[in-house]
């Protein structure tokens, strides 16, 4: 496709893996970049470029007694008697168990009227314009199905707020994936994200088949990593593995796809024509910067609905989301227990454990909440049914206050961590 226009990129890592855009075939897994990525160690849940989730045993949380999910009822923590979090100034941080939270209102996440985060009871988002977050539906498709609330996007359509990842075929075995994903759809986890770079299309598609569950009742996103030829190809490519007339949501896997700006847009301007044939309902975008964002829309017929990001509070992105709220374009967040999984220890240990020991849940519950609670779509994955069903049991079970989605954010912005794509942003870049 020629060179690449260093400008068009974030940081002058333009050499090595990264440079190796927009070639080869979509249903080359095992070749060139797609492959360097899903290899992370085998607690990286919902991590990943593409959402390359490992297969390993992935509900061991640190060592110790206090820090171990999947084993036992997750509601086993000790409860406090000083559990009532006062109303102190927001900047008396403690790091030891009489922590203070603050007890503001918690139904002003956001600034401005697209991000009115309704104060309903937990997973009930409010009912305003489009541009706000969910109508106060629930994905509940059945007598199994998860109470999962949903997200309004820009386009009018709901995603259901938590999405569950089963793994890449590069980081496991593809029958590791295909019972994760089953696994996930039989416990009522009806939101399933997948990409062509992990390669786990075609087992998520067997997995919907053996598990007998209505196609109308799933939501099912995939991506497009490379465009050999077109991206209509590539997309008939996944609707094939997947063995689906359609999908929910289409995302383009990250800006690199393209060399220059224009290229971008004429990959937009392609999955634009897509969403208009019917055969996916939303489109998006993913690993997108504010730059490649404005990239596209100057040409945009059909506004990005979704930016998934790597996301958690050591990765909050500097600008970015509050670009995602000024254009009504919704954010998802892959790699959400980061904290927990990678980059522990750090500043939000404390307050985690504080949290997960006042409602009763698991810190990854609580790493979880956060995302949810700031209007963000959360993806996540284990390979534990024990984790699944804590999951289905507790998430949806409380609500942080807006003091403690603030602190856990002020806490968090004290270390800087980044799972994915450190061949191309430097090690203090933020963005």
């Amino acid at each position: 496709m020629g060179s690449i226009d260093s400008s068009f990129y974030p940081s002058s890592h333009n050499t090595g893996p990264a440079t190796s855009f927009g070639s080869g075939q979509t249903s080359s897994y095992n070749s060139g970049p797609t492959s360097s990525y899903g290899s992370q160690p085998a607690n990286s849940y919902g991590s990943g470029p593409g959402n390359s989730y490992s297969s390993g045993p992935t509900d061991s949380y640190r060592s110790g007694p206090s820090n171990s999910y999947g084993s036992g009822p997750t509601n086993s923590y000790e409860s406090r008697p000083n559990n009532s979090y006062g109303s102190v100034p927001m900047n008396s941080y403690g790091s030891g168990p009489n922590n203070s939270y603050s007890s503001e209102p918690t139904d002003s996440y956001g600034s401005g009227s697209n991000y009115s985060y309704s104060s309903q009871p937990a997973g009930s988002y409010s009912s305003g314009p489009t541009s706000s977050y969910g109508s106060g539906q629930k994905q509940v498709s059945s007598s199994t199905g998860l109470s999962n609330p949903t997200l309004r996007l820009n386009d009018g359509n709901e995603i259901p707020m938590l999405a569950f990842g089963p793994g890449s075929v590069f980081s496991g075995q593809p029958d590791q994936v295909f019972n994760s994903a089953l696994s996930a759809i039989r416990n009522g986890f009806y939101h399933l994200d997948v990409a062509e770079v992990d390669g786990n299309e075609q087992q998520l598609g067997s997995a919907i088949r053996q598990s007998g569950v209505p196609r109308s009742q799933l939501f099912i996103t995939t991506k497009v990593w490379t465009v050999g030829t077109t991206v209509r190809a590539a997309f008939d490519a996944s609707l094939e593995r997947l063995g689906l007339d359609y999908v929910d949501l289409y995302l383009v896997n990250w800006p690199q796809i393209a060399d220059k700006p224009d290229r971008l847009q004429q990959i937009w301007a392609e999955v634009e024509a897509i969403k208009e044939s019917g055969r996916a309902r939303s489109i998006g975008v993913s690993n997108f910067l504010p730059e490649h964002l404005d990239i596209i829309l100057r040409t945009a017929r059909v506004k990005p609905a979704i930016n998934q990001i790597e996301y958690h509070t050591y990765l909050q992105h500097s600008n970015l989301i509050d670009f995602h709220r000024q254009h009504n374009i919704a954010t998802a967040a892959y790699a959400p227990l980061t904290p927990i999984t990678k980059a522990a220890p750090g500043p939000i240990d404390g307050i985690f454990m504080s949290l997960a020991k006042k409602y009763g849940v698991s810190e990854a519950d609580i790493a979880l909440r956060w995302v949810i609670d700031q209007g963000i779509v959360a993806v996540t994955s284990t390979s534990s049914e024990e984790r699944l069903q804590s999951l289905r049991r507790n998430l949806f079970s409380f609500k942080l206050t807006q003091g403690e989605v603030q602190e856990i954010s002020y806490l968090g912005k004290q270390k800087h961590f980044r799972g994915f794509f450190n061949d191309i942003f430097d090690d203090g870049d933020r963005r």
